[in-house]
C-alpha cells in the first residue's frame, strides 16, 4: 500500500510514496487527471519542467500550480521518479503550487540535485518536503570517499553514523535533511516518511539486496491547483 506524509496531506497536495506492492498505473490513478510525468534517471542534477520530462535524462521533475495567477487551461502534469535503494523526495511550494519529484543516490547528493530542484521552484517559494523510504544508514555502507563526498554536500550534517575498518556507514535522508535546512526549508516542514528498503523485503524493493533482479518504487505528487 502506497504511503504517504502527514505534511503534504496537511497542506492539500495529491501524492504517494509507492510500495513493491504499487504498479505505476495505481499511483497515477491517485493522481487523476494530471499525466505522471517520469524520466530518464541518470544519478544527476538535472532537473526539468513535466512538459519536458518525456525521453529527458534528468533526476527532477516540477509540475507548476494553479497559484500564479496564470489563466487556464494548465499543464495537467504530476511529476514522479523511481527508486530501490535512493532517495525519494517530494517538494510543494504552498504558496504556487508548484511541486517537484527528485532522485538523490548519493551521486545525486554530491552533484547538488535537491538545491536544483529547489531553485527551479523558485525564489521566495514557502516549501515543504517529504523524504520517502530509502536504504538506511543501518544498511548504506561505502568507502570512506564516498562518505567523505556526502558530507562534504551535506551542510555540516554528521551523515556517518557508524564506521568499520575502511568502511562507513552513512545516512542519506541527514544528508537530505541537511541540504533542504541549508536553503532555507524550516525543519518542522520536513516529513520522514519512515522505511530502510532493504531491511524490509516485504514491503520495498532493494537494488543493494536484490541487485538487478530488483524492482522500483514510484513516488509522485500533483501540484496544488
Amino acid at each position: 500500500m502506497a504511503l504517504r506524509s502527514k505534511r503534504l496531506t496537511e497542506e492539500g497536495f495529491r501524492h504517494a510514496f509507492g510500495t513493491r506492492e504499487d504498479a505505476d498505473a495505481a499511483i497515477a490513478a491517485g493522481l487523476a487527471p494530471d499525466v505522471l510525468a517520469l524520466v530518464k534517471q541518470v544519478h544527476g542534477a538535472r532537473v526539468v519542467e513535466a512538459a519536458d520530462a518525456l525521453g529527458a535524462e534528468a533526476d527532477g521533475v516540477v509540475a507548476r500550480g494553479g497559484g500564479r495567477g496564470l489563466a487556464l487551461p494548465l499543464s495537467g502534469f504530476a511529476a514522479g521518479v523511481r527508486t530501490a535503494d535512493c532517495v525519494p523526495i517530494l517538494l510543494a511550494d504552498t504558496v504556487s503550487g508548484d511541486v517537484a519529484a527528485v532522485h538523490a543516490g548519493w551521486r545525486g547528493v554530491v552533484a547538488g540535485v535537491v538545491p536544483a530542484a529547489l531553485g527551479a521552484l523558485g525564489a521566495g517559494a514557502r516549501i515543504v518536503a517529504a523524504v520517502g523510504p530509502c536504504i538506511g544508514g543501518c544498511c548504506f555502507e561505502v568507502g570512506r570517499d564516498v562518505a567523505d563526498a556526502i558530507a562534504a554536500a551535506s551542510s555540516g550534517a554528521r551523515v556517518v553514523v557508524r564506521e568499520a575498518k575502511d568502511k562507513a556507514y552513512v545516512d542519506l535522508r541527514i544528508a537530505v535533511r541537511g541540504q533542504l535546512i541549508a536553503r532555507g526549508v524550516r525543519a518542522t516542514d520536513i516529513d520522514d516518511v519512515a522505511g530502510c528498503t532493504k531491511h524490509e523485503p516485504d514491503r520495498f524493493h532493494s537494488f543493494r539486496r536484490d541487485g538487478a533482479a530488483s524492482g522500483r518504487m514510484t513516488t509522485a505528487i500533483g501540484p496544488r491547483r
